[in-house]
């Protein structure tokens, strides 16, 4: 189980094709966690990305204020989601482009505690809509800069008279052309002089001729011909001369064709991030559409669009924040970002993102342009990680089950065996003559007694490893730290640990789940019991204590065992960190969620001498209240 789950969020978080980094609010906003894609997009490793400080430098000089200030207002609790639109600066110079969606997880109290940031890399998209915007320029410039060029051509006697202007259109030298109708012909790409026969017979026909065709110059290079003229007509109704002018548009042609080529690119990337467009004229309710657009809401293309028709896609439940934003985009210019569902007609659900950006058109009517992502996808894989989040707990207490059987059947046994001997004795007690009554009510109590052991060390086991709801309550930890000793005492035993307890007497209760604390507390002792496995030189003592501190209550468990490196200290708490040939990397990390979410602090922190000592300090009850109101 613990092997697919891993494999699981594995293949979510670092197999996503979108860069996914992991934010511990309580480390300083550090990322703890950066997946393949999101080292590839900013050219940097794990161990590079694991200061946020680096992150913060690779953000672009002019955002970096900017983008922190509100990223604080995340990290602070006064919003749950952020969208930026970052420029990141790389190691060589070069420009990325990410849309990056911010996203608070809480803990149980409500606190923030994560912040999950998922990076889609839009440098290419941004990179072609500037490439469309400087195309267009040049064809606008084209436009206005293109000379005509009068031409006169006499179609009875085959001579076309030109000009140096004209002669310079087709490539050639001043006086350089003959004028006939062969040496004009010469001239023409080949390909292209069918179009130009079929305009000539056009104009014959209506008197008038508009016709583009490519010319080939002597270097061989191609150019574009617009011509536009009129065809006259002698007395018997037959052509003898026609007039017009030719005009050198290859700069459009150029321009047109790159254009087309960006309008497609642009068109391919639409499809491949899932990513659709459109623009909203709020004054005439006009609307249009990408073609992805239309894909995404399952329309065919070039259905004329309506609100209502918009309205029939939206979910049923997101139909009153549908009318809402309706209704507030129709009152003001103000951008707007907003997150939806549509319901397709196969029952099917999609969960789309659109980010709208209001503008003025020369009238000074409202429109908004805006661009609909289809996240639905992203949104599973986060569904989906939560839940193997909220498994990890789970598995980490199971996976202790097997070590613990001899002990289970250990504490199961003894009662068991008291119960068989003191129903053996009441028995004699009764069937003495005369009976000794007495006695044999005191047997029964204590049968009684031991029954109702059995029953509770069934009972906590069950709690321990069952999968059951969080549940607050007031926790004596004395009592708590006694029943997880219980439980482990016999593996300890098995292990040559020799187990001390120090527990403070009349010590404050805390408020807080009962199983999640033992939970920590057995894998504290579970941790240290392994520590000292290789130990042969010295006693393997370990010592639980607790005591009162300045934070609280403090319960403190120390070994003599191999220690830690104090350079790793910071890492012990890592999601999938582990120190052991066989370890998991999820014990400590799971129990210093459990701590933080119960409002404490779980620390490690090596000894003078041998071994380790870990302890976590949680506020009493009274604290506790008054930090969560």
């Amino acid at each position: 189980m613990l092997g697919e789950s891993e494999q699981r969020f594995r293949a979510i978080f670092d197999e996503a094709g979108t860069g996914i980094s992991l934010v511990d609010l309580q480390r300083a906003g550090t990322p703890i966690q950066t997946n393949r894609a999101l080292q590839t997009m900013l050219g940097r490793s794990q161990e590079e990305l694991g200061f946020f400080e680096t992150y913060d430098e690779l953000t672009a000089s002019d955002d970096r204020e900017t983008d922190a200030a509100t990223f604080r207002e995340l990290c602070e609790g006064k919003r749950d989601s952020l969208r930026q639109e970052k420029h990141f600066t790389l190691r060589d110079g070069s420009s990325v482009w990410a849309n990056v969606i911010f996203t608070l997880l809480r803990d149980a109290a409500g606190l923030p505690r994560f912040v999950i940031a998922i990076h889609e890399d839009i440098t290419e998209r941004k990179r072609a809509v500037e490439r469309l915007q400087a195309k267009q320029e040049l064809l606008d410039l084209a436009q206005k800069s293109a000379r005509a060029i009068a031409f006169d051509w006499y179609v009875q006697q085959g001579v076309n008279v030109w000009s140096a202007e004209q002669e310079a259109l087709y490539g050639l030298q001043p006086g350089s052309f003959d004028g006939t109708y062969q040496g004009w012909k010469r001239l023409i790409y080949a390909p292209d002089w069918h179009v130009l026969l079929k305009a000539i017979k056009h104009a014959q026909e209506t008197g008038e001729v508009a016709v583009e065709f490519r010319v080939q110059w002597p270097d061989g290079s191609l150019h574009w011909l617009a011509t536009n003229g009129r065809m006259f007509f002698d007395e018997r109704g037959r052509p003898f001369r026609m007039v017009g002018f030719t005009t050198d548009v290859t700069p459009r042609k150029l321009a047109e064709e790159e254009l087309r080529r960006s309008e497609a690119f642009l068109a391919e990337a639409q499809r491949l991030s899932s990513i659709g467009s459109f623009s909203w004229r709020v004054a005439t309710d006009e609307i249009k559409w990408s073609e992805h657009l239309y894909r995404i809401y399952e329309l065919e293309a070039g259905t004329p669009l309506t609100l209502e028709l918009v309205r029939t896609r939206v979910h049923p439940e997101d139909l009153t924040l549908y009318e809402k934003m309706v209704g507030q985009a129709r009152t003001g210019a103000d951008d707007f970002e907003w997150q939806y569902r549509l319901l397709m007609p196969d029952g099917t659900i999609k969960y789309l993102h659109a980010v709208a950006h209001a503008t003025r058109d020369r009238d000074g009517g409202l429109e908004y342009i805006a661009a609909v992502q289809d996240v639905t996808e992203r949104r599973l894989s986060e569904e989906a990680l939560g839940n193997l989040r909220s498994e990890l707990a789970h598995v980490s207490r199971v996976a202790t089950l097997g070590a613990l059987t001899a002990s289970i059947a250990h504490e199961v046994n003894q009662p068991l065996s008291g119960i068989v001997t003191n129903a053996s004795t009441c028995m004699r007690m009764l069937n003495a003559d005369p009976p000794n009554l007495d006695g044999a009510r005191e047997t029964a109590r204590r049968t009684i007694r031991d029954g109702h052991r059995a029953s509770d060390v069934i009972t906590r086991l069950r709690a321990l490893f069952g999968k059951q709801d969080v549940v607050t309550e007031p926790v004596d930890l004395n009592e708590a730290a006694r029943e997880v000793i219980a439980l482990s005492l016999s593996e300890l035993q098995r292990g040559g640990v020799i187990l001390r307890t120090e527990l403070a007497e009349d010590l404050p209760r805390v408020t807080g789940d009962r199983v999640q604390l033992q939970q920590v507390v057995l894998n504290l002792l579970r941790n240290a019991s392994d520590a000292m496995s290789v130990v042969e030189d010295r006693p393997r003592q370990l010592t639980i204590r607790t005591e009162r501190d300045d934070e609280g209550v403090r319960l403190t468990v120390q070994d003599a065992g191999v220690g830690f490196d104090p350079r790793a200290a910071n890492r012990l708490f890592e999601a999938f960190y582990t120190t052991k040939d066989d370890g998991m990397g999820i014990g400590l990390s799971v129990s210093r969620s459990i701590i933080e979410s119960h409002h404490g602090r779980l620390r490690a922190t090596p000894n003078d001498g041998p071994g380790a000592t870990f302890s976590f300090s949680l506020p009493c009850g009274n604290e506790l209240n008054t930090k969560v109101q």
